[in-house]
């Protein structure tokens, strides 16, 4: 009889509207609509925990006037049941891309962005606040510069519960890039002046998105590039700015003098990097300084 009485009331939930409880607990204010004889109590008291998200809980009138019995009302005129659920909603585009433009202003203060949400997760979640972090960023073409993303976020309860939530969006971020106005072949070594600047928007997490400033340092071309294409980091091979077997000026240090005579670079190096070099058939270490200079280091002698 008892689980006659049950299937009974599991099959009421598809007829009769269900009360939505916007928390993890039932709060007398929540169902005082339904039952009445709560109204006489706080709104906000405790009347037990609410059923999981898209969960519906059906209360019989033995356990309503259980509740009622231990607040100490009255627990004539109960109804045989109350069907109970979760509050949910599908999350707006307005609340997703709001959330994703937080996240975006934390991550490139400053900077000038464009946010295009896409796609989003679709189904009912109970109320909550949307945050998005960097490590939840999966995803996107490495090749297309301005490619979508997908990015993985949460759901926070009020009782901090989180849940998994998703959106694919277009994140634009504004760049100066360099290109050049004519093709450059592979291994060739362009002059940094005849490249223009031009502001692209760029996709901040993709790293084909990684502009190369031709002036920084000096470098050859990894690849063939057609004319007007953005100069990327991996498009380049860098030039150090002293090279094996070029000739250098050294120069060394001594208690009242410094003395100053040609070498020849044994390993490559960049400034404040320690090399080798070789003058006189013996091998010395020393610090560059600039390209085609070096400074002998104490005790550098190999």
């Amino acid at each position: 009889m008892k689980r006659i009485t049950v299937l009974l009331l599991l099959a009421a939930t598809s007829l009769v509207a269900c009360t939505a409880i916007t928390g993890e607990r039932i709060r007398a204010g929540e169902i005082a609509a339904a039952v009445p004889v709560f109204e006489a109590l706080d709104k906000a008291t405790d009347l037990g925990p609410a059923p999981a998200p898209s969960v519906k809980r059906v209360l019989s009138r033995s356990q309503l006037v259980r509740m009622a019995a231990v607040e100490g009302l009255p627990v004539e005129g109960m109804p045989e049941h109350l069907c109970i659920e979760r509050h949910q909603q599908i999350l707006t585009p307005t609340v997703l891309l709001t959330a994703l433009e937080s996240a975006v202003s934390e991550l490139f203060p400053g900077q000038e962005v464009r946010v295009e949400l896409l796609d989003f997760v679709q189904h009912a979640l109970p109320a909550g606040t949307v945050r998005f972090q960097r490590q939840g960023v999966v995803g996107g073409a490495t090749g297309a510069v301005d490619g979508p993303v997908l990015w993985r976020g949460a759901l926070t309860t009020g009782e901090k519960r989180s849940l998994p939530i998703w959106a694919k969006a277009r994140i634009l971020v504004a760049r100066s890039c360099w290109s050049s106005p004519v093709a450059l072949p592979a291994g060739s070594q362009p002059e940094p002046s005849t490249f223009r600047a031009t502001q692209r928007w760029l996709n901040p997490f993709l790293t084909a998105t990684d502009c190369a400033d031709p002036h920084a340092k000096p470098f050859r071309v990894r690849r063939s590039l057609p004319a007007g294409q953005s100069l990327l980091r991996s498009d380049l091979i860098g030039i150090p700015s002293v090279r094996r077997g070029e000739p250098v000026q050294a120069s060394l240090a001594m208690a009242n003098a410094s003395l100053s005579f040609p070498a020849v670079a044994e390993t490559d190096g960049e400034p404040g990097q320690s090399i080798l070099i070789k003058h006189d058939g013996r091998r010395l270490r020393a610090r560059v300084n600039s390209a085609g200079s070096v400074q002998v280091l104490s005790g550098g002698a190999h």
